[in-house]
């Protein structure tokens, strides 16, 4: 039997969004003069033509910005698990200095891995259901639900919004499992003991569809909470694959576990504007998004990074639904040529 886990929490992570000013307490502003030493960096790069991602802590210095950035990673780390940075330049630097700029701040944070078969580390952000109906999540303009990515931090900053939705909502998964803990805590075993999850032909070659061990909403190592949270792929695991199967128990802590996570006293609510960037802490916040509709001249439009800290989070193995990360290695997606992020051979063989 699985125990409920004991571990103190950290009271910073513990919020809840109806108790504080909205995104306004979890903001830190960019001091532009402070910023000059990067800008001047990103501008030069780019001239250059050179791939973002190969850009160094080096050719990329920080000047005066280190003190926020410090901040900003004390914050996503060791406090509330978020910070929305607000000011970047975007309406007076090019799409690539704007991306130097970002790739900048973000060596500071972790390292970049992989969010995709694509292999990409910077990602682009943008509905791509014009050429491909059943583009995986991030390049489809549907709603998500509260999840988690499999990195320590992801980030995305706001180069052009929708027309419509596109609302994010955060919510703390430390106080989701305090709210669960006190109102169904005969819910916290099936949660600790996992589920299976569908990885749709991301995983690498020759690994099957479904991890053959249980992912955990919540584990605990060196007395840290984490969690670890995708409800689509968990029902897609059950559906195709017996051996994942959810029990009638599994199924309840799963609903309460959806439930509480989208709470609208818990969750965090607003829109990303042009220059804003959302940081958070895999671990300890979850992130959805509303459906969206984009301008007719120009789509909605984010840049985004997963990253990995330095020191990585402690946590336990199965977490990880790649076999790479799984096995102590880099985090995020495998690349493999050829294949891109999307739904269409599990729909065709449905269909």
């Amino acid at each position: 039997m699985v125990k409920n886990l004991d571990v103190v929490l950290p009271t910073e992570g513990l919020w809840k969004g109806s108790e504080t000013q909205g995104i306004k307490d979890f903001t830190i502003d960019i001091d532009l003069p402070a910023a000059s030493t990067l800008e001047q960096a990103a501008i030069r790069l780019a001239s250059k033509e050179g791939k973002v991602t190969d850009a160094t802590q080096e050719d990329l210095p920080l000047g005066d910005l280190g003190e926020i950035i410090e901040k900003v990673r004390y914050e996503i780390l060791e406090g509330t698990g978020m910070v929305l940075l607000k000011g970047f330049p975007v309406e007076r630097l090019s799409s690539q200095e704007i991306a130097f700029f970002f790739w900048g701040i973000g060596l500071r944070l972790g390292k970049a891995v992989s969010q995709s078969v694509m292999g990409e580390r910077l990602g682009h952000i943008i509905d791509a259901t014009d050429v491909d109906p059943h583009a995986r999540a991030y390049r489809n303009r549907t709603e998500l639900t509260p999840h988690t990515d499999p990195s320590d931090i992801l980030s995305f900053l706001c180069l052009y919004p929708g027309a419509t939705g596109g609302i994010s909502h955060f919510v703390s998964s430390l106080t989701i499992y305090e709210e669960i803990k006190k109102n169904n805590p005969d819910m916290l075993e099936a949660l600790q003991r996992g589920f299976h999850y569908h990885r749709f032909g991301e995983q690498e070659p020759d690994c099957p569809d479904v991890t053959p061990w249980r992912v955990p909403v919540y584990s605990e190592k060196e007395g840290k909470l984490s969690c670890r949270y995708v409800k689509e792929f968990i029902e897609i695991a059950a559906d195709e694959d017996p051996n994942a199967a959810l029990s009638k128990e599994e199924k309840e802590a799963l609903k309460v576990f959806e439930s509480t996570a989208q709470r609208e006293d818990l969750r965090l609510t607003f829109t990303l504007q042009p220059g804003e960037t959302i940081f958070a802490n895999n671990y300890t916040v979850l992130h959805a998004r509303t459906a969206f509709t984009n301008y007719p001249e120009r789509k909605r439009e984010l840049l985004r990074l997963w990253l990995t800290a330095t020191p990585t989070r402690p946590v336990v193995k199965e977490l990880f639904l790649y076999e790479r990360a799984h096995n102590g290695g880099e985090h995020g997606i495998v690349p493999q040529s050829g294949q891109i992020p999307s739904f269409a051979s599990r729909f065709d063989q449905k269909n």
